[in-house]
Formats: C-alpha cells, structure tokens, sequence
C-alpha cells in the first residue's frame, strides 16, 4: 500500500492507495479516538455496489453507525439535497459531534465535505473515492461545495479531510463512461506538470482504461502525489498557484453549467474539451504551438473523450462562463498551456477570442 502525506501542518493528513486500503478505516477512527456516531454519506448506485466490501469495514467500527444516501446526480449537489441530508443527520446527532465518512465520487466528496465543514461549524471528515475522478483528484485538497443553477461550486469552502482511502477495488464496477470521465483530470496532470505521465498515457492508455492494476495504481499514485504537492503551495487557492489545477475547468464548468448538470456531458468530457478549447486559445495567442494541441486531442480521442460539444447553446456556455470564481476585477483569467507540462495565468482574453473558439468546437 502507498502512503502519501500532504503536508499542511496541524492539518496534514495521509493519503493511503491499494488494494484493501479501506480496511483501515476502522484503525483510523479508533487512532483518533473518535467516540461520537460516524455518519456514511454515499449515493443510492455506490451504496448497492458497494454494499457487500463496506458491511465488513463499518461491522469493526464500535461506533453508533448512521448512513445517509442521495441520488446518483450531480444535481445531489444541491442547495436543496444539502439541506435534506444535513437536517437528517442533525436529527440523529442531537447530543454528539459525528463524523463524516464521505463513500463515493466526486458528488458525494464535495457534497458530504462541505455537510463536515458547515455543521455544528466543522466535524471531523474521511475521504472514501469510490470513482476514478475522485480517486485522482477531486477527493485531495480540501475544495468542497454545492453548485448553484447558475454555475458550479459557487457555494462551499476549503476543508481538510483526516485522511483519503484510495482503494482502486471499487473501480471494478464502474461503467467504462466513467472511467473515461476520470481519465480527462489524469490527462489533465500530465499537461499541467509531468510530460513523462502525459508520455505513459500515450503508450498506456488502453491498459489504463481496462483497470489494469500496476498502470492504474500508477497514474493515481503520480496525480495523487502531483495534487498534494500543489496544495502544499496554495492551499487557500490565493498564490497562483493551484489555480493550475483547473486547467480546463474554466470553459469545462461552464459547458457542465450550461447542460443543466444532465447526462449529456459528465464533468470529464466537459473538461475534456475546456482543455481544449483552452489550448486553441494558446495556439491563437501564440502561447503554444500547433502540434502540442494536436498532440493534446489525439491523446483526449485515445482515451474515449470527446472533442466537441453538441446540443449545448453556445449562449448559455457563455452566460455561465461569467459566473467562474477565477474571475477578478470582472475580467476573465483561463489557465493556458505553453507546452505539454507547463502552464500559465493569463488574464483579459478578448471575448471575441473566446467566442470564436467556442464555436469552433460547439454545434
């Protein structure tokens, strides 16, 4: 099992990757001396796939159990599923701080960490990924919140888990559709700091996408670690710094805003083409050169993700776009790669530019 420590002082915590690292949860909770209920946040399709390798583990905690599930959407990051499951818990845990276990994918992750940073002003939280998204991304760092109709994650804080549970036996169940969604944040890491991962998922892809054991616990090894050490910097999100992390997330959220959070795109075929939309900007900028965005596709192509956009008004891509936290001074900031593993800040890019790009890959 591999252990990677994110550094953050009184709050640094382990992130533990392999196969059974779930088991340890019970040592966990009883190295922490934690008493109180311990409060199971998951989804109604993770709790049922999950249910016959989770009953064991929860059976060795002593505490009082409570499970709380919300639907499988992205629109359970709600203000409204928010208030539902928050009150529940409140309902169960009248005299007691719990603990919250977050048991799922990114949803679950932001959803439940965010219930652990507003109750009772912050309760104790464990990150449990059951997703390849969450696993290399989204369940590190501490970001977590609720969307609003008008945008993603406008609403929420940063919040330290007490630990991450990588454990990659979850994956086996996924639909191949989300595996690919999680590709496009690994694919992400490689384009915004390790051209050597980027070059592994050239020659690798297939391997990965099939749950081939040594070349997936490797990219989650490497993203995981890539992710902490950026947090290490910035954790607040205020130094330049881990704002690389949301390389293609600018124009990626707002396609995810602008589908009204349905099925038609999942948050990693909306980052997928945010990164490239992003990187045509560079091209255009002259920040990057043509063969790194050609480059760029074919490895997004390779994975399964898509390249365009169908169905999703450019307008209301636009209107949402307005809405990004990487806003300042009301003018616009994108992450934008100079070469595969480098990337840079630029502020004020001209609508008319966004635009144009927009329609080149929107219909």
């Amino acid at each position: 099992m591999k252990r990677i420590k994110l550094n953050l002082g009184e709050k640094s915590y382990n992130i533990l990757i392999g196969s059974g690292s779930i088991t340890e949860l019970s040592n966990l909770v009883k190295s922490m001396k934690f008493t109180g209920p311990v409060v199971v946040v998951t989804d109604n399709t993770v709790k049922t796939k999950t249910a016959r390798r989770i009953a064991p583990v929860l059976k060795k905690l002593k505490n009082e159990l409570i499970q709380v599930s919300v639907p499988a959407s992205e629109r359970s990051k709600s203000v409204s599923v928010f208030r539902d499951a928050i009150q529940r818990i409140s309902k169960k845990t009248k005299t007691h701080r719990p603990l919250i276990v977050a048991l799922g994918g990114g949803v679950v992750g932001d959803l439940a960490g965010f219930i652990a940073a507003t109750y009772r002003r912050g309760v104790p939280l464990i990150q449990v990924p059951t997703t390849l998204l969450a696993q290399v991304d989204s369940s590190i760092g501490g970001k977590v919140g609720i969307d609003l109709p008008q945008a993603k994650n406008l609403v929420g804080a940063f919040y330290q888990p007490k630990a991450v549970l990588m454990d990659p036996d979850f994956l086996a169940s996924l639909p191949k559709r989300q595996v690919r969604n999680g590709m496009a944040e690994i694919i992400k890491y490689g384009i915004i700091s390790s051209p050597s991962l980027f070059e592994f998922l050239e020659n690798n892809m297939q391997a990965i996408i099939s749950l081939k054991r040594k070349p997936l616990e490797k990219v989650i090894s490497e993203c995981a670690s890539i992710k902490a050490r950026v947090v290490e910097k910035d954790e607040y999100d205020c130094k330049d710094v881990r704002i690389a992390l949301n390389f293609g997330h600018t124009m990626g959220h707002a396609i995810e805003a602008a589908s009204e959070y349905s099925k038609l795109y999942n948050h990693g075929e909306s980052i997928s083409v945010g990164m490239l939309l992003a990187s045509e900007i560079a091209v255009m900028l002259e920040m990057l050169k043509e063969k790194d965005l050609n480059q760029i596709k074919a490895l997004i192509k390779k994975a399964g993700l898509p390249v365009s956009v169908k169905g999703v008004p450019i307008g209301e891509i636009l209107k949402s776009f307005k809405y990004d936290k990487k806003f300042t001074k009301g003018g616009n900031r994108f992450v934008l790669p100079r070469k595969i593993g480098t990337v840079a800040v630029v502020e004020d890019i001209p609508d008319l530019l966004v635009k144009t790009v927009l329609k080149k890959y929107v219909s």
